[in-house]
């Protein structure tokens, strides 16, 4: 797969466009650290002391679409499987090196693997497995930019349908965000490159700790010459590994076991209200039918 350079722009001011996308679409774990010399001093030293990865994501584009997060994140949708939120949680812990449930026999690095692996598979796969096989057969075409716009479509659809609620115009990413994140890579590769910021920011919003939207929008800021905010986005994403990032990177897991432990109160407390109501309903409906056939005898 070869880059479409008409989408990108050479230039000798600080901030430089950052190549190697395709890789993402290749293989959904895909990731690239931006040479140092491709940055401003700022934003180079940003990312040596942090020791961020930057992963490559996507983000969507359509101005007219509110994607801004509802107040309770979790409601929405029905009654929604909180066992992934669940292994969520424990595999972002699990990213802490001295975790007890990591492999003793492997290095700091594979035990990393092992764990972002399981997360992607988790992000693909949260809403089943007919509606991971619509995900995966889009990012197939990709390597086409020819079917770019209806990938688009389809990313789109999938959002829609697994994120919006009837009579609701915003979206709850928190549903489901591979979709938009697949989508914001697309952007990103068609050089609509606001809006996939937006994207990246709102599944932000939804998972803080997804390392995909972190190095994305890392990587939109860039192509933005947005020094400000590739600066923040960097310093928001995972520490590396290094014994010097040992404390940093325990504060980021802690940080955000907090954020995804909140949200899976949230989604058990929303959960237990839908049960709650369609209790009711069906003991309503039960209710209703009885008298009909009362006044039938």
């Amino acid at each position: 797969i070869k880059i479409n350079t008409r989408l990108m722009h050479s230039s000798s001011s600080s901030l430089v466009i950052v190549a190697a996308v395709l890789g993402c679409i290749a293989r959904s774990c895909a990731f690239v650290l931006a040479p140092k010399h491709l940055m401003t001093k700022k934003v180079s030293e940003s990312i040596h002391d942090h020791g961020t990865i930057l992963w490559l994501s996507n983000d969507d584009d359509d101005d007219a679409i509110d994607i801004s997060i509802t107040d309770n994140k979790m409601m929405g949708g029905g009654i929604r499987d909180k066992s992934f939120l669940e292994r969520e949680i424990e595999l972002i812990s699990r990213l802490d090196p001295d975790h007890a449930d990591n492999n003793a026999e492997y290095s700091d690095l594979q035990n990393q693997e092992l764990v972002v692996s399981e997360l992607w598979t988790i992000w693909f796969g949260e809403r089943g497995p007919l509606n991971e096989q619509r995900l995966r057969s889009i990012e197939e075409t990709l390597g086409d930019p020819s079917q770019w716009e209806i990938a688009e479509q389809k990313y789109m659809e999938l959002i829609n349908e697994q994120c919006k609620s009837d009579g609701e115009s915003k979206l709850n990413l928190c549903n489901w965000v591979e979709p938009a994140n697949r989508l914001a890579t697309l952007l990103y590769l068609m050089g609509r490159l606001k809006e996939s910021k937006t994207w990246c920011e709102a599944i932000l919003e939804a998972k803080p700790w997804h390392i995909g939207a972190l190095s994305g929008i890392v990587m939109v800021c860039v192509q933005l010459r947005d020094e400000e905010g590739a600066t923040k986005y960097i310093q928001m994403g995972l520490p590396n590994l290094s014994t010097e990032m040992r404390s940093a990177r325990k504060a980021w897991v802690e940080k955000n076991v907090e954020t995804a432990t909140e949200q899976l109160l949230q989604l058990q407390s929303s959960n237990e209200i839908y049960e709650k109501i369609s209790k009711a309903f069906s003991k309503e409906i039960v209710s209703t039918d009885d008298d009909n056939s009362s006044s039938w005898q």
